[in-house]
């Protein structure tokens, strides 16, 4: 009897272990340090400080007999007390696409493309009670609870559109499209992007955002385009950006950018609300997995009028970073 019990129970664990070998399971982490000092004109904007941006992701995935694949994944921020989920998706993909589940970026941010994405540290200035764009890229994305559908590659065609459903209340539901083009150019490439989406709520938000990336050696060129009208908001804006790998584990990059808003308050003002921005960064590989950035911003905002008291501000940002991967 005993012999049985222990032979049933090894039989057991047999199972379980070939049941979880079946998925592949990663952890990876990036940790990331930086000091940013702020010289502005607003004093609420003037100051320095340090800063974190950490995160562990656990991906679990297996493959079905019928040639699912089936993936999980589960996106901590390590920064939070106790830390606190940015993202957590159940994707299924095969020959017809891939359907991803739960908390995730939408379509728009998938085919999304900005004067920044050539840039490893973002930085921009958020104006005081402002609604202008401060990046000619995507926006309104967010990691709610929603359903994705992206296509399968067609040559180098990709599409995708998602839904987010905020419940009975409606106030935020969110539907987003998106497709991309990659086409191969002697000695490079080019990608041209376009992406769209409405939110609902007690204001509806309308964008759009289009761009293309081309890739030539050493090179990389970006343009891009975005609106959004909301309300009596009614903004463009425009961005350029471009970086050049100097080998040796170092580049060099540059983005400019400049965005208005013809709202009903410009009227009134005589001038549009107005951000425009230049950035520079110098990066470098100081080891696998271990690299570093300085960034510096040159920006000027001008409120035309959406304030009761003048916001003006204009100022530069310098960001200082290293970052780790694992």
């Amino acid at each position: 009897m005993r012999k049985l019990l222990l032979t049933s129970t090894a039989l057991v664990a047999a199972t379980s272990i070939a049941s979880t070998a079946a998925a592949d399971v990663s952890v990876t982490g990036a940790f990331e340090w930086g000091y940013t000092t702020q010289a502005a004109d607003l004093t609420t904007n003037d100051g320095d400080s340090f800063r974190t941006d950490n995160e562990v992701t656990i991906t679990f995935s297996s493959k079905t007999d019928s040639g699912l694949t089936i993936t999980g994944r589960y996106d901590i921020d390590a920064d939070s007390a106790g830390g606190d989920t940015d993202e957590s998706s159940l994707a299924i993909s095969g020959g017809f696409g891939k359907i991803v589940l739960g908390s995730d970026d939408d379509a728009a941010d998938a085919f999304g493309v900005h004067e920044q994405d050539l840039i490893a540290e973002e930085a921009s200035s958020t104006p005081t009670s402002a609604s202008i764009l401060t990046n000619a890229g995507e926006s309104g994305n967010g990691d709610t609870n929603k359903v994705t559908y992206f296509t399968p590659a067609m040559g180098g065609f990709k599409a995708g559109v998602s839904t987010t459903d905020s419940g009975t209340t409606g106030v935020t539901d969110r539907t987003t499209m998106g497709a991309s083009y990659n086409m191969p150019i002697d000695g490079g490439s080019l990608l041209v992007e376009y992406n769209q989406g409405k939110t609902d709520g007690g204001t509806d938000t309308d964008h759009q955002n289009y761009g293309a990336t081309l890739k030539m050696g050493a090179m990389s060129m970006i343009i891009s385009t975005a609106t959004q009208e909301k309300a009596n908001n009614d903004i463009e804006a425009n961005g350029i950006g471009i970086k050049y790998d100097m080998g040796g584990g170092m580049y060099l990059a540059a983005a400019s950018m400049e965005a208005e808003d013809d709202h009903s308050a410009a009227t009134t003002a005589g001038e549009k609300e107005k951000y425009t921005s230049t950035m520079a960064e110098v990066g470098y590989t100081i080891a696998p997995g271990l690299n570093a950035a300085v960034t510096y911003v040159d920006y000027e905002y001008k409120d035309g009028g959406t304030t009761a008291s003048n916001t003006d501000d204009s100022g530069s940002i310098t960001k200082l970073t290293i970052k780790a991967s694992f």
